[in-house]
């Protein structure tokens, strides 16, 4: 005979001892049973309440303090995506406040159909309820069986463990963080705080890490521990958190008694040239898409690449179009079924497959440095990305990247885009221009500063001319009467003495000085 829980329960309640006796033995096991005792401080297993109905990896207890630390994000993109808790989905039932009379502690617990349920000595039990048993707090359904999990009434979510016991404070489920309220159970949204720390906790519950953009503001949420950062914070850039608000701050700020500036975007502006002068940018102007068709005088890297993929490089070969360059593309354009004008275009260049994209090789920058950077990071980024060149070989109209080499200029240009200097209209793409001499326009760039060549700094830049008096040649001052540049096939990038081989004569009366001081 097989008995259903509805049935046995009617017993029960009928106060039938001797009826309930055999039914009970037969589907229900009762905490008469030590293994199948529900404890609240012992963890659930196969003999215990919940057995069964977990759903996913088990939850972590604790603080926020470990786990996943998502990389920090810039303002202005979304913040970390939630998982709404939903091991089960919500349930009508209210659930009212505690009420110990409907639980005898002189029941005892029973498991029917791999659930668990309370059973009051006269056969009744409690449902839609919480109730403490055992100096712990349980909760029950609608039908009485004991809550495990997520799951959702009037006053909001609350957690159970498998034991059965109801969840309070941290909470960690699938990779997000919960706060639970001590004293209700109920899940918490919005601002929270904490021991003193505070915390933003998404309408899912799911505690907020990284940035995240608020009706007053910008805030940032430490991916670590999730509280609110306040005071300066360095992450990408320098930032500022106000320290009562933990807004992020924008424009003028007074700090300690001193002025600071902030872009829009929350960077500390820590460095900014004297009006009129070039200032500091974190972004490089792209090309979009314009590149250079290599006729006869271009110049540069993608002449460097055709050269060798015809075999006609060599590292005291200049790298230009030249007729005996033109005379092989034609060739080739014959042999690969294209129209054998001796240019190179970008259907010549596929033909080709040198391995580098038409575009983005022209296209190619260094990374400038962080906007927060001040003027002595800035002096040194460019330095250093010249210091990393050396070693790389001489290319006429060349801007790197290193293995396909730089000239003098390109050289140059791309250090100062490593110190976030971006000289307008100069440019890669006119870099390799059969006339464009790009050390010529970067003196006369009409935004840089020229300094005497007598007070010359660290950072300067050093110009050279010929007999004639035209600026050929462009290096970076070290110090110490030290320069590194390069200046001819077979001659690698370089430290060399300020003159090099020019001789003093040969050298401009004046430098240009990219990072003026304010």
């Amino acid at each position: 005979m097989h008995w259903t829980r509805s049935a046995a329960r009617r017993l029960a309640a009928a106060g039938l001892a001797a009826a309930l006796a055999l039914p009970l033995a037969a589907q229900a096991s009762a905490v008469d049973d030590p293994g199948a005792t529900p404890s609240p401080s012992a963890p659930a297993s196969t003999t215990g309440p919940g057995a069964g109905n977990r759903l996913g990896p088990a939850p972590s207890e604790g603080r926020p303090d470990a786990g996943a630390t998502p990389s920090a994000i810039d303002p202005g993109a979304a913040g970390p995506a939630a998982v709404a808790p939903r091991p089960e989905e919500p349930q009508a039932a209210a659930v009212p406040a505690i009420a110990p009379s409907s639980v005898n502690p002189a029941g005892a617990w029973v498991k029917a159909d791999w659930r668990w349920w309370w059973r009051n000595p006269d056969g009744t039990f409690p449902r839609s309820q919480c109730a403490p048993i055992d100096y712990a707090i349980y909760c029950f359904d609608a039908e009485g069986y004991m809550r495990t999990g997520w799951w959702k009434d009037d006053a909001g979510w609350h957690y159970n463990r498998d034991s059965g016991t109801q969840y309070t404070g941290w909470l960690k489920d699938r990779g997000h963080w919960y706060y639970l309220d001590p004293s209700s159970g109920v899940m918490s949204t919005g601002s929270l705080t904490v021991d003193g720390a505070r915390y933003y906790l998404a309408a899912d519950g799911a505690m907020a890490l990284g940035w995240i953009k608020h009706a007053d503001g910008w805030r940032y949420y430490t991916p670590s521990t999730g509280a609110m950062a306040t005071g300066w914070l360095g992450l990408d850039e320098w930032y500022y958190m106000d320290p009562s608000s933990g807004i992020m701050a924008t424009g003028s700020r007074n700090i300690d008694g001193k002025t600071y500036w902030f872009y829009d975007s929350g960077a500390w502006w820590a460095y900014w040239a004297p009006s009129w002068f070039l200032q500091p940018t974190k972004t490089i102007t792209p090309l979009n898409g314009a590149s250079n068709n290599l006729t006869i005088g271009m110049n540069g890297v993608k002449v460097r690449i055709v050269q060798q993929s015809l075999g006609l490089w060599s590292p005291s070969k200049l790298a230009s179009v030249d007729d005996a360059l033109m005379s092989a593309v034609a060739n080739f354009q014959s042999r690969a079924g294209l129209p054998a004008t001796g240019v190179v275009d970008k259907a010549t260049w596929d033909a080709l497959g040198t391995g580098y994209d038409w575009f983005a090789i022209e296209d190619h920058h260094a990374t400038p440095i962080r906007l927060s950077a001040t003027r002595s990071e800035r002096i040194e980024a460019m330095i250093g990305y010249a210091q990393d060149q050396i070693g790389s070989s001489y290319t006429w109209g060349g801007a790197g990247p290193y293995g396909l080499g730089y000239d003098c200029s390109g050289l140059v240009l791309q250090s100062l885009y490593a110190g976030g200097l971006d000289p307008q209209p100069i440019n890669t793409h006119r870099h390799a221009w059969p006339d464009y001499r790009t050390s010529q326009e970067l003196f006369r760039h009409p935004r840089m500063q020229h300094v005497p060549l007598s007070q010359r700094q660290r950072g300067d830049l050093i110009f050279y001319v010929d007999g004639s008096g035209t600026i050929t040649h462009v290096a970076i001052y070290l110090g110490g009467d030290q320069v590194v540049h390069t200046d001819w096939m077979g001659r690698p990038a370089r430290i060399q003495h300020i003159t090099v081989g020019y001789g003093w004569s040969g050298m401009v009366g004046e430098v240009v000085r990219p990072f003026p001081e304010n």
